[in-house]
């Protein structure tokens, strides 16, 4: 990210926190926007992403720990800069989150904040939308805290209702062009036939059924790309 590099440049960071770090993409990206000697911690609920997080992340300054982002287990004043990145969608209690990161970053630090949005999209970007809200769909039957994704007008509010000032934004695409080789694409339609599954003998599966249709004709046509990110910089107000 050329934008954060030039904002970040010539800034003291030395300790960065990913909240909500998934397996790892956030911290590969930012890896190249901060020094070598930075320390960077990734924190997940979930075992089997950091499992995943730690298999693509192997450098001695990059270390993940299974943590809530409700509760972060950090002095006051730890970071530098404390990310949530594609994470916002995910949080059962975004205030709760948004008080703990304004509480361990350190005075003059910096919030930063990637999200998935849901406007501005092209057709290719639309395709990844559907399955992406699909899988949310499915996730809250099961009990899940999983959001469809917000346009960049809510997140920008989101994120100022819970006491962020942001001082730099940008939009953001992680795959520059659509994916149209059907083979790569068989694999999107088998990660939204799995969610299928998950509702047969559900009422809504015959509804949705009609959903994984559309969705594969739109692939043919359109391609997948996923959707555009709005990267945000802040401070705590």
């Amino acid at each position: 990210m050329e934008q954060l590099a030039s904002f970040f440049s010539g800034k003291t960071v030395s300790n960065v926190l990913d909240i909500g770090t998934g397996s790892g993409d956030f911290i590969k990206l930012i890896s190249s926007v901060f020094s070598d000697n930075v320390h960077i911690t990734g924190i997940d609920p979930s075992e089997e992403a950091l499992t995943e997080a730690r298999r693509g992340n192997d450098s001695s300054q990059v270390e993940f720990i299974r943590m809530e982002g409700e509760k972060l287990e950090f002095p006051d004043r730890s970071f530098d800069v404390v990310c949530l990145s594609n994470a916002m969608h995910h949080l059962t209690n975004p205030e709760k989150t948004f008080s703990e990161m304004k509480r361990v970053v350190k005075a003059g630090g910096w919030l930063l904040i990637a999200e998935i949005v849901s406007d501005g999209l092209n057709e290719a970007q639309e395709n990844q939308k559907m399955l992406h809200h699909f899988k949310s769909f499915v996730d809250r039957k099961s009990g899940i805290t999983h959001r469809e994704t917000w346009t960049e007008g809510e997140v920008l509010e989101i994120i100022k209702t819970n006491g962020m000032q942001p001082v730099l934004t940008f939009p953001y695409n992680r795959m520059a062009e659509p994916v149209t080789d059907p083979e790569k694409l068989e694999g999107w339609i088998s990660n939204f036939a799995g969610n299928l599954r998950q509702l047969e003998g559900e009422p809504e599966y015959a509804e949705k059924s009609v959903l994984f249709g559309q969705f594969k004709d739109r692939l043919k046509l359109f391609g997948f790309q996923l959707a555009r990110q709005v990267v945000v910089v802040g401070r705590c107000c």
